[in-house]
């Protein structure tokens, strides 16, 4: 452009040096010198408007390569827009497909079938909001996810040998074959429509789900009639539908980065197959525990000391594990599996969702490969309820040696979730009896603790009476866990919860051991009273007999 200039400049400067030879020739008239005048500012304002033109088109030329290079995706996104799109739609294809094939067999004349267009808007109503809503269920997608990932492939694969054979969408033969609504659209419809379930859905069904013999089945389905047809008319339509839909994205929207509308896809179909609560393949109501709710579903109810609340104790892992709610919901979940196992002939549950899909509908004998994911052994509602009356007994009476003042607070509290969670009202416990209990208990650990600490002043004490100590908790409360070589589960015994609560024996045991005679003094009148209301009533009967006689 500079040397264009100079040259321009050279051509002026050579007119104005020939304009005063010419005027001399012509004997200087005044007309000739208004032409050189003229001519000179005529080409002046030439040069500086063509050299203004030419930067002006070179900044635009620039500008528009900056705007397609910015909007239009290039060919990797341009094929993954597509493969994204048709796995978005995939779900809707059945619904296609259910109209064409009820269509084809209702109507099996074509020209039939012609004449009554505009007359199936009760079908097509059926389909389009009682099939297709259900069709992208999220368990249902989850079914349709291989086949979501088959037409993807064979959709990007065909777009992207047409895109390069076109030369991208402004190439030469973009206006033959890209742009042609019936070669991207119904063309590449129709060939994921043949292609992908006689040749890709069953063999990638066998890697997603680790199934045997899925492609064979997908060969024998599609050697039914009319099957291929139906498939290969359904992905001509959906490809027909599809292609203005893709169309700007593909070709580029003025304004919005090419990667817009790729995360955009890419965010529906992360909710669609995966983001939601139901998804998943769908398998019968209990025939699968999730992981993570397995510690619940052999929880019960305790009251854990150390926050001073009643709370849900997971027997697998043996710790606390949350509120009162989840004890609930785990015996929800347990039930339904319960349920499921009964009712269809003990078949068995599973850890893993695929598993207990493969086993349902397919093969069987997947509980014998894979063992470790059946769960064996769900409690029952009895056994849970027996295990946790004994630990909350044990854990009142921890609490109460703990927490002495809190003894009628706590055993309310106890009694009403243990109502709540027993379908047969339990009777309210006797504080009176618990108090009596707890003074044994207490003068039993304090013996126990000083019999380790070889305490010679207590030695005595603890060796005559924790025999009877033991004899009279048990007999009054056999479900309490005394030691920790008698625990189930780790900590629940009395002995190792005041340990780990820091539970330190009263230093006055004189106290104690008064409490506890005052006890058995009780207990002796109380035994007595009984003997002697029962002598009573035998002699009372005894003098009936022999007056009546």
């Amino acid at each position: 452009m500079i040397m264009m200039i100079g040259c321009s400049s050279k051509l002026i400067i050579s007119a104005s040096c020939r304009v005063p030879m010419v005027a001399q020739c012509c004997r200087g008239q005044s007309s000739n010198k208004r032409f050189i005048r003229q001519s000179y500012l005529f080409l002046q304002n030439r040069t500086i408007r063509w050299s203004s033109s030419s930067q002006s088109q070179a900044a635009s030329a620039d500008s528009v390569a900056t705007n397609i290079d910015h909007h239009q995706p290039p060919l990797l996104g341009r094929i993954a827009l597509v493969s994204g799109t048709t796995a978005l739609a995939t779900p809707a294809f059945p619904a296609l497909g259910f109209l064409y094939a009820v269509l084809r067999v209702t109507v099996p004349d074509a020209n039939a079938r012609k004449l009554m267009e505009g007359r199936w808007g009760t079908l097509l109503s059926f389909t389009t909001w009682t099939v297709l809503p259900n069709l992208y269920h999220g368990a249902v997608t989850s079914l349709i996810l291989p086949c979501a990932v088959s037409n993807a492939l064979v959709a990007g694969c065909t777009y992207g040998l047409i895109d390069v054979l076109s030369g991208g969408p402004k190439g030469n033969y973009a206006d033959l074959l890209l742009q042609k609504p019936w070669v991207t659209g119904a063309g590449i419809g129709a060939t994921v429509g043949y292609i992908a379930p006689n040749h890709v859905y069953g063999p990638v069904m066998e890697y997603a789900w680790q199934i045997e013999g899925m492609t064979q089945s997908m060969n024998y389905v599609m050697s039914v009639p009319f099957a291929t047809e139906v498939s290969v008319a359904t992905g001509a339509v959906a490809g027909m539908i599809l292609h203005p839909l893709l169309y700007y994205p593909i070709n580029g929207i003025s304004g919005i980065h090419w990667g817009f509308p790729l995360a955009a896809v890419t965010s529906v179909l992360y909710f669609i197959y995966y983001g939601r609560d139901e998804s998943g393949l769908p398998v019968p109501e209990g025939s699968y525990i999730d992981r993570s709710n397995m510690d619940l579903v052999d929880s019960i109810l305790r009251y854990n000391n150390t926050s001073g609340q009643i709370e849900t104790y997971s027997l697998k892992s043996e710790q606390f594990i949350g509120s009162v709610e989840k004890c609930f919901q785990g015996r929800e979940i347990a039930e339904s599996s319960r349920s499921y196992s009964s009712s269809y002939g003990n078949k068995v549950v599973f850890d893993d969702r695929l598993l207990a899909f493969v086993y349902n509908y397919w093969d069987v004998k997947t509980a014998t490969r894979y063992p470790d994911h059946v769960v064996s052994n769900i409690p029952s509602t009895s056994s849970l309820h027996a295990k946790q009356e004994s630990m909350l007994v044990t854990d009142a009476s921890v609490a109460t040696l703990l927490h002495k003042n809190d003894l009628v607070a706590i055993q309310t509290a106890i009694d009403e979730v243990d109502n709540k969670s027993s379908d047969v009202k339990q009777p309210t416990t006797d504080l009176k009896s618990r108090k009596e209990i707890n003074i044994a208990l207490e003068l039993l650990m304090m013996l126990q603790q000083a019999s380790k600490q070889e305490d010679g002043v207590l030695q005595k004490q603890y060796t005559d009476e924790i025999p009877k100590l033991e004899k009279y908790i048990r007999q009054k409360s056999p479900k309490i866990v005394l030691y920790t070589n008698d625990e189930e589960c780790k900590g629940e015994s009395v002995e190792s919860q005041l340990r780990n609560g820091g539970w330190k024996r009263p230093e006055n045991l004189s106290i104690a051991l008064e409490q506890w005679h005052h006890v058995q003094e009780e207990s002796y009148k109380s035994w007595r009273n009984r003997a002697l209301l029962a002598t009573s009533v035998v002699v009372s009967i005894g003098c009936s007999l022999l007056l009546s006689r």
